[in-house]
């Protein structure tokens, strides 16, 4: 009998492993969570690599800015040889997007923010491996919840020092996206998240 309720035993605490995020990984990423939403405000750039196999398919840039609700985003890329650059916040009231010379402002007070980076990661997986190296937590969530949605896979590279999030490297589907991220400053104004449209005095303004 003893024999059978430690297998029993054994058994439940393997699926419970396999089930799991440790609270390890879960204390970390909340710390994370706390670092990359500061209540005075934080922006950082972040670079955005996808490949497939050994062929690089796109980079963009990416600065970053968030402050309670309020975000702002400013996205760059090439096309076909091209600079495009385009320009999205929400200012607490307000939704905008510059794209070109079209500004599109919109006063939907649900509508999502395209600039938030997911960092539930241990929540939206069931397991993770961890190390730790070079002074980062390098942390690997695998077996997501939601297989239609999420990546295959996703490993994270946090600083020990400040939990603000380094690196991430996601794979699906033949694809991996390798996001970078650089350039931190804490401390935004609530005007900076606003849009002057005076700077823009050609542009065509579309009201939603």
């Amino acid at each position: 009998m003893k024999r059978f309720l430690l297998i029993v035993a054994l058994a439940l605490g393997i699926t419970c492993v396999q089930a799991q995020v440790s609270t390890e990984v879960s204390n970390i990423m909340a710390k994370c969570r706390q670092a990359m939403n500061p209540p005075t405000g934080i922006e950082y750039a972040m670079d955005a690599k996808t490949s497939m196999g050994p062929v690089s398919l796109m980079t963009i840039n990416f600065v970053i800015a968030q402050k309670g609700t309020m975000n702002r985003t400013k996205m760059t890329m090439k096309i076909m040889g091209e600079e495009v650059v385009s320009e999205l916040g929400f200012d607490g009231s307000q939704h905008w997007e510059v794209s070109g010379d079209t500004i599109t402002l919109s006063s939907q007070s649900d509508k999502d923010s395209d600039s938030d980076i997911s960092l539930d990661l241990d929540k939206k997986y069931k397991k993770a491996k961890m190390k730790e190296k070079d002074g980062f937590y390098i942390i690997t969530f695998s077996e997501p919840y939601d297989k239609a949605n999420e990546a295959k896979s996703i490993t994270t590279k946090i600083s020990t020092k400040n939990y603000v999030l380094r690196e991430t490297k996601s794979s699906a589907k033949g694809a991996k996206v390798t996001m970078t991220f650089s350039k931190y400053r804490v401390g935004l104004k609530d005007d900076y998240f606003k849009l002057a449209l005076s700077k823009y005095p050609n542009a065509v303004v579309i009201r939603k």
